[in-house]
């Protein structure tokens, strides 16, 4: 069993119990970090000083090495900068991603896309994204047990606009759980039920009204 875990804010704050996690976790792991304050500290510096989305870009994408190398002795793992993966490990991911440069460059397009981007070329099973959320949330602030890659394309919700997008293509299936809770986070990773959102790879349903009118329900979930 492989599994990509996305790790930002949520982890961040959880450290102890997603430490406890992965450690109970029997598959290998590769943790994807996020930008979390660091890539905070490139977007003021964007607004503050007008550099392109170019150079935004890639100083994100260092943000995530930076927050890599504080997740590797907060989860008690070793950090790679490629992607073989043996056992479990923290990816810096600058190396590689400058090497391929994969996806576009825009703020719509976070570590949460990168993840699902580094599932598909490892041939992970599934990502994992511990958030400081529990789940994906339709608009009444309910979390939606699964809902479809394709209906969360192209939106802010518990992940970032492109992430289901790269989901699709790769045919991998997201999870997205909170961080807090070591027995979800653990059955999410595990391929178990869990509390949280399922979110397979598969594009958008298409409902029926009471007139026999399709439509494909986009407009129900918010970030």
């Amino acid at each position: 069993m492989r599994v990509v875990l996305k790790a930002g804010t949520g982890v961040v704050k959880h450290a102890g119990v997603v430490r406890e996690a992965v450690r109970d976790f029997e598959g290998e792991l590769l943790v994807v970090p996020g930008g979390w304050r660091f890539s905070d500290a490139v977007r003021r510096a964007q607004r503050e000083l007008g550099f392109s989305d170019e150079a935004a870009h890639w100083a994100a994408i260092l943000a995530m090495d930076q927050l890599g190398l504080v997740l590797s002795e907060l989860l008690d793992l070793p950090c790679t900068e490629d992607l073989r993966v043996e056992g479990k490990s923290v990816l810096l991911p600058y190396r590689v991603l400058r090497e391929r440069d994969p996806l576009p460059h825009s703020w719509d397009v976070t570590s949460d896309a990168i993840a699902a981007w580094v599932a598909g070329r490892v041939g992970a099973e599934r990502v994992v994204y511990a958030k400081d959320v529990p789940g994906v949330l339709d608009e009444r602030g309910r979390v939606l047990r699964e809902v479809p890659a394709g209906e969360l394309e192209g939106r802010w919700t518990a992940v970032d606009p492109w992430a289901p997008r790269v989901a699709l293509k790769e045919g991998v299936e997201l999870r997205v759980v909170s961080a807090a809770s070591r027995v979800d986070l653990l059955r999410a990773m595990r391929g178990e039920e869990f509390r949280g959102t399922r979110v397979p790879p598969v594009e958008r349903r298409v409902r029926r009204d009471r007139r026999g009118r399709g439509h494909d329900g986009r407009g129900r979930l918010h970030g």
